[in-house]
C-alpha cells in the first residue's frame, strides 16, 4: 500500500464513510432494504441513510445497527486489550497500577521542628 492511500485511511472522514458503506455492503449481503434494516435496529431509516453514506451517527445507533446486522462482536473487540503474554508471570507484571494525583506536589521528607531545633 502506497503513503496516499494508508493516509487516506487515517483519516477520520474518510474512516467513517468508510464505515458507513461497509455497513451498507452488510445490510445489502443480507438481502435487506434501507427500511427493513432501520425497522430491525430501532432507528430512523434517514438515520441509516446517514450512516451508510456520511457515516454520520451516534455510537449507540452504530451499536444497534451492528446488533441487527450480527456484528455486535466486532464492536466488542474494536477497542478490547489485544496483548499476548507468554506466561502468568507476563500478566501479573502488567497488572493495573496507579496514575500519579493531579494537582498534588511529590511529598518532601519532613522533620519535626523539635529535631529542626536540635540541630
Amino acid at each position: 500500500m502506497d503513503k496516499i492511500e494508508s493516509l487516506k485511511l487515517r483519516n477520520p472522514d474518510a474512516l467513517i464513510r468508510e464505515i458507513g458503506a461497509r455497513l451498507r455492503r452488510q445490510r445489502l449481503a443480507k438481502g435487506w432494504t434501507q427500511q427493513e434494516l432501520a425497522d430491525r435496529s430501532g432507528i430512523s431509516i434517514s438515520t441509516l441513510k446517514l450512516m451508510e453514506h456520511e457515516g454520520k451517527g451516534s455510537l449507540q445507533r452504530l451499536a444497534k445497527v451492528a446488533v441487527a446486522l450480527g456484528l455486535d462482536g466486532e464492536l466488542r473487540f474494536l477497542f478490547s486489550d489485544q496483548r499476548r503474554y507468554d506466561s502468568l508471570d507476563d500478566v501479573e507484571r502488567t497488572s493495573r497500577q496507579r496514575a500519579p494525583r493531579k494537582g498534588r506536589a511529590a511529598k518532601k521528607p519532613t522533620t519535626s521542628k523539635k529535631q529542626d531545633n536540635q540541630s
